[in-house]
Order: structure tokens, then C-alpha cells, then sequence
């Protein structure tokens, strides 16, 4: 199994896609009101993020899937954030109207999902996009560099075993001796035959 698909690679992977999209949620809230959002709820925010990356982290993220996550954290934190902004001084939200000078920047009930207008929204969605695009090519670089290091362990543990394996040197054939004939029935000695030699020669002459 490959490290970024551990529990604590997966964990990394998560944490690092909630923070940096809770961190984006948080400074384009700075630059569009210029303060810093409610401290509750930037922390219930960032929790909440962590554990819909941690879901999605089982496995190895798409790019879609990483753009759909930082999107979502964007505008979720964005509305918590809009929701929870203390109103400006001189604004009088009493039964859900607004008057006074400042009055026009809010709508009727009190909430401007719109702080900053309509570039600082289009800013907003460009940042998440390029957010998404690097954090997708770390994905892809992460996995590729946890699957060669797994290869290399993988080699080197089979080299090491191999190394501590003892050698085994192979059995020498057994020397057969060459099979012997048995040995044959010597003939008969020749003295046990000279009785039955006949000895021919010429013809014994009588006297007449």
C-alpha cells in the first residue's frame, strides 16, 4: 500500500487542502471587510473542512474533486463569515430594514454577501481556481513520489533478504561404482584332462 494511502498520509493530504482553503476564506474576508472574521467561527469552519477532506482523501483526488472541495469551503466560510459580521455604526437593522448612510451596503436583511463587489468576487473565484490546480498537482506529485519510494523499500527488503538467506550448495552426484561383470567359470585345468588326450602318430610296425 502506497504512503499517501496510509492514515497518516491520508490525514496530511486532508489537513493540507482544509487549511490552505480555510486560509484563502480568510484573507479574502480580510481584504474585502477589512478584519479579520469571527474566531469561532473560523475554527468550527476549519474542523468542519477537515473532516469532508478526510472523507474524500481515501483516495487519490481528482483535480475536479479537489476544485469542488476548496469551492465549497469557500463559500460556506464565505456565508458563515457574512452571516456573523458585526453591523457598521450608524446602521439600524431594526426589523430586518436597514437605514442610514450605510445603509445601502447592506441588503434588507442586514447580510452583504457581496463586501467587497463584484472584482473582489471574481478575484475570489480566480485564487480558488489556482488553489485548486496547484493543490491538484501536489496530489498527483505526492502519489507518484510514495509509489517509487515503496518500490525502492520493496527492493531493498528483497535484497536484504536475499543477502541474509544462507547459501546452499548443491549436492555433488553420488559417484556409482561401474558395474562388474561376474567373472567367468575359468576352464578346467588341463591336468584333469590328459587321460582323455589322444595322441595319434604313425602306426607301430610288428615284426614279421
Amino acid at each position: 500500500m502506497s504512503w499517501a494511502a496510509t492514515p497518516v498520509g491520508r490525514g496530511v493530504r486532508a489537513s493540507t487542502v482544509a487549511g490552505l482553503a480555510v486560509a484563502l476564506a480568510v484573507l479574502a474576508h480580510v481584504a474585502a471587510c477589512g478584519e479579520l472574521p469571527s474566531s469561532p467561527v473560523t475554527a468550527c469552519g476549519g474542523a468542519l473542512a477537515a473532516r469532508v477532506c478526510w472523507g474524500n482523501a481515501a483516495r487519490r483526488m481528482s483535480p475536479r474533486r479537489i476544485a469542488g472541495l476548496v469551492a465549497g469551503v469557500q463559500a460556506g466560510l464565505h456565508l458563515a463569515f457574512a452571516m456573523t459580521v458585526p453591523p457598521e455604526p450608524g446602521v439600524n437593522t431594526h426589523h430586518g430594514f436597514s437605514t442610514g448612510t450605510a445603509g445601502t451596503a447592506h441588503s434588507a436583511t442586514g447580510i452583504d454577501l457581496l463586501p467587497g463587489g463584484p472584482r473582489m468576487a471574481l478575484a475570489h473565484v480566480g485564487a480558488a481556481l489556482l488553489l485548486a490546480w496547484w493543490l491538484s498537482a501536489g496530489e498527483r506529485l505526492l502519489w507518484r513520489a510514495a509509489r517509487g519510494v515503496a518500490v525502492v523499500a520493496r527492493r531493498a527488503v528483497g535484497h536484504l533478504r536475499r543477502r541474509r538467506r544462507p547459501a546452499v550448495a548443491c549436492p555433488l552426484p553420488a559417484r556409482t561404482e561401474p558395474r562388474r561383470r561376474p567373472p567367468a567359470r575359468r576352464a578346467p585345468q588341463l591336468a584333469q584332462l590328459v587321460h582323455l588326450v589322444v595322441r595319434r602318430g604313425p602306426p607301430n610296425l610288428l615284426p614279421a
